[in-house]
């Protein structure tokens, strides 16, 4: 249930009931982005953004939301977007009214103080030098050169220590004066969502909401039209995955009425058979693609079809544009009927967003559709009719070009312009649209059968969940020649209503399946007879995934390489040689001596099935008796695995330093699961405001309660321009010896509060059946004990000290990750 009101002083308010939903979330919507700040102050709006989070008139300290949301157990962050910003965090519904208090007060009524203002600037002068080498900015900066309008999209709107300069006061003046300017409620909205009635949500924004300032009747100034450049061809080089963008400047088209945007990329993304991307990757051109919104304003939007190119020659990506074009003109043809289901299959994946995620995603990105719409045709057509070749421009991204640097958005880019760019001409592939007819036949059971644990529920249809069992590591490439396998098996199933997935959850790799009794069966024989003789071509789309994985696990940023690496060290995936150097080197396939063909390794599976009924376990148990694997045929404990070395180095692109440690249970007891969870709640905050403000070692500081690969333990990580690994693992250790003196102290109420929020976050139930099952098997498949309302043990102090002190003396278990920047 949604509504959609306005408060007293002018504020519109968008209300969402959801029953289901365990968490809540906000969402603050400032019509005013990094292109509403004086020119003479680049930066300043993505400054504003950072700066309002370092406290406000009522709630300082750790008080403030961004300490006090770390130890409530919220997520939240924000995002500086060239003509809007957003503030946001979900948790759990019953602290809504208390982290709502928090965000009003900080957006209304932020310090702005100096300290504060010179602590973000070297934060963001270091995020400016880690975007330098980020291939997403680059190509998005380079739209500065498709558009001659609006002139902003060129400027430099990030921030550096060199543009902001060395007068704090001025800088602080001129963040109170933007604050001043648009902060008001002619500027502003709000979205919030959680399991309370309307009324109660209304209710949550008269209380609060209400010390907004109204609108002064100054309105944002309107932003230019898009004007696109005559040159339209651009080839950007980079070292990065070769890529295509084909961007369309669009009018009337905005994020507030753009839901023929998200039909758009529910069909520019779908994978089954006679799809766009089943195309691209049979003529062996594509291996992927996604819709992006780069740019929206009241003036007009920018969307780009990104495709990843399996070629960094310009035939792959002339091939790219000619299918797509060919796919472009046959969108016309597409009946209501047919817009409908897509349009359902949107709807369906939008459910399946986080709170959060599903305010962001409105705010920001893709709406959700409403099939019924009466518009949905008319809005559509709308969209077609601007995706054009004369309204389109092109950013080519490959190595294999010679381009002189452009400075546009205040990033040097080696670009260049093609003159002479023609598409290849080729016999157009066959496309279709759904929903095709139910072409189902029940496939013939094998005569042998594997046991299958069957788990009851309340879902009437079953969800059938396979993972390697612990102790087995599933390589790296053979996962990414999976899901390459599996891509259009699983988009047929979602078509006819299931679901089916091959993803990393948790740490672990999880094929899940889902739907009613004949599409399961119909789907998982269609999986077992794809994976009984893998095409070559699925193959090489598999290997060229993981290729790009592995460049990931170098050049994204470095601690997110080095959590990536974390859960693939511990499984046992990675190879020796993977360590220091990361040369990658799997030799892990089979080869079937006789006809040379490759199959999938055999490990050892565990299979389950929750929900559904006897017939639909017995149909599923025949047909994995031709699963190429053993399903539940080990019978042994296997132990959690130690960390080999003292320390695990792995290379990373840039400058900056970069310490994940993990510290796991040191025991498999509930108490010690307990009490590491209470821990990690009590040191998140605490640890954020020593490293990152107090010290201000890091721009990314974080310590929280993690499960990865089947270990529980908690988790600090640390990224930093300035300090080495030594001097930040120093750091780390010091501030865990130190929190001995804070439990030592800790308040009774204080740890009777923690407990209570630790079971009551037990007994929220995700609405969807899917995720319920897909929960229950990560919590069977761990190496330490599953927690449940019932079983949590009430600490007592003297029991955290002890803990506390294991984790101290224990340090032989910490898996300490580290990276080599690669100037070094």
């Amino acid at each position: 249930m949604q509504q959609r009101q306005r408060l007293a002083n002018g504020l519109w308010v968008t209300l969402t009931h959801d029953p289901q939903a365990s968490r809540a979330a906000a969402l603050f919507h400032l019509a005013a982005g990094s292109h509403h700040e004086p020119e003479q102050w680049p930066g300043l709006a993505h400054l504003h953004e950072h700066v309002v989070f370092a406290g406000s008139q009522h709630y300082q300290g750790d008080q403030r939301l961004m300490g006090w949301a770390q130890a409530e157990g919220a997520r939240l962050n924000a995002t500086t977007l060239p003509t809007a910003t957003a503030w946001f965090f979900d948790i759990p519904a019953a602290k809504l009214e208390d982290g709502f208090a928090r965000m009003v007060d900080m957006l209304a009524q932020p310090l702005l103080s100096r300290e504060a203002v010179a602590q973000e600037i070297t934060v963001i002068d270091a995020e400016y030098r880690m975007l330098t080498t980020d291939a997403e900015t680059l190509c998005e900066a380079a739209l500065g050169a498709a558009f001659d309008s609006p002139a902003a999209l060129a400027r430099f709107h990030v921030g550096t220590l060199a543009h902001f300069g060395d007068d704090i006061d001025a800088l602080q003046q001129a963040l109170r004066d933007y604050q001043q300017r648009f902060f008001h409620t002619g500027n502003l909205s709000l979205q919030l969502l959680g399991p309370q009635p309307i009324e109660e949500l209304a209710a949550l924004a008269e209380r609060y909401a209400g010390i907004l300032p109204a609108a002064d009747g100054a309105a944002v100034r309107k932003t230019e039209p898009l004007r696109i450049n005559a040159a339209q061809t651009f080839a950007l080089r980079n070292e990065g995955a070769p890529r295509l963008h084909l961007s369309f400047g669009l009018e009337n088209i905005h994020r507030a009425n753009a839901s023929s945007l998200t039909l758009l990329r529910q069909l520019a993304t779908d994978e089954a058979e006679h799809s766009l991307l089943a195309a691209l990757r049979e003529q062996g051109c594509c291996d992927n693609a996604q819709l992006l919104l780069p740019y929206s304003s009241d003036n007009g939007s920018i969307v780009t079809f990104e495709f990843m190119l399996t070629g960094t020659l310009r035939p792959a990506a002339t091939q790219t544009e000619t299918i797509f074009a060919h796919w472009l003109g046959t969108l016309s043809s597409l009946s209501p009927p047919q817009l409908q289901h897509y349009a359902g299959l949107a709807t369906q994946e939008f459910a399946r967003l986080t709170p959060v995620d599903k305010l962001r995603t409105t705010a920001f990105g893709f709406p959700p559709v409403d099939a019924a719409n009466t518009a949905l045709v008319s809005d559509w057509q709308q969209l077609l009719n601007q995706l054009v070749a004369s309204n389109m421009t092109r950013l080519w991204v490959t190595p294999d070009i010679t381009a002189e640097n452009r400075h546009i958005q205040g990033f040097p880019l080696p670009l260049a312009t093609i003159p002479d760019w023609s598409t290849e001409i080729s016999a157009p592939p066959t496309l279709a649209f759904y929903p095709l007819g139910d072409r189902r036949s029940a496939p013939v059971l094998p005569a042998e059968s594997v046991q299958l644990a069957h788990h009851q529920s309340d879902n009437e249809n079953g969800v059938l969940i396979l993972s390697p069992a612990q102790g087995e590591a599933l390589p790296l490439r053979w996962a990414n020649i999976l899901q390459a396998s599996l891509r259009a098996i699983a988009a047929g199933c979602a078509h006819a209503g299931g679901n089916l997935s091959f993803e990393r959850h948790q740490g672990q790799w999880l094929l899940l399946l889902s739907g009613d009794n004949g599409l399961m069966v119909n789907t998982l024989d269609n999986l077992l007879t794809r994976l009984s003789a893998l095409p070559a071509t699925l193959r090489a789309q598999g290997e060229r995934q993981a290729v790009q994985a592995r460049q990931a696990l170098q050049t994204d940023i470095a601690i997110r390489c080095l959590l990536n690496q974390l859960p693939r060290l511990l499984s046992g995936e990675l190879p020796e040689a993977d360590f220091e150097a990361n040369k990658g080197a799997e030799n892990e396939s089979e080869r079937d001596d006789d006809n040379g063909v490759e199959t999938l390794p055999r490990l050892s599976w565990n299979a389950a099935l929750y929900g559904g009924d006897a017939e639909l376990q017995t149909a599923l148990s025949h047909l994995l008796s031709h699963f190429p694997g053993e399903i539940n045929a080990r019978h042994f404990a296997v132990t959690a695995p130690q960390p080999a070395r003292p320390e695990y180095r792995f290379p990373t692109q840039g400058e900056d330093a970069a310490v994940l440690l993990f510290c796991p249970l040191v025991e498999s007891t509930a108490s010690c699961l307990a009490a590491w969870q209470i821990m990690a709640s009590l040191f998140e905050p605490l640890f954020f405001q020593r490293l990152r403000v107090e010290k201000n070692i890091g721009y990314v500081v974080t310590c929280r309660f993690m499960q990865t690969a089947g270990e529980s333990g908690i988790l600090f990580a640390v990224q930093s321009p300035s300090h080495t690994r030594e001097q930040i693992m120093t750091e780390i250790r010091q501030f865990i010896e130190e929190m001995a003196t804070n439990i030592a102290h800790i308040a009774d109420d204080v740890l009777v509060e923690k407990t209570t929020a630790l079971i009551e976050n037990l007994q929220t139930t995700p609405q969807d059946k899917q995720q319920q099952a897909r929960d229950r098997w990560l919590a069977q498949h761990t190496f330490s004990p599953a927690l449940t309302p019932e079983t949590v043990p009430r600490l007592t102090r003297l029991q955290l000290q002890h803990f506390h002190r294991q984790l101290c003396e224990q340090q032989a278990r910490w898996w300490r990750l580290t990276n080599t920047p690669h100037s070094l």
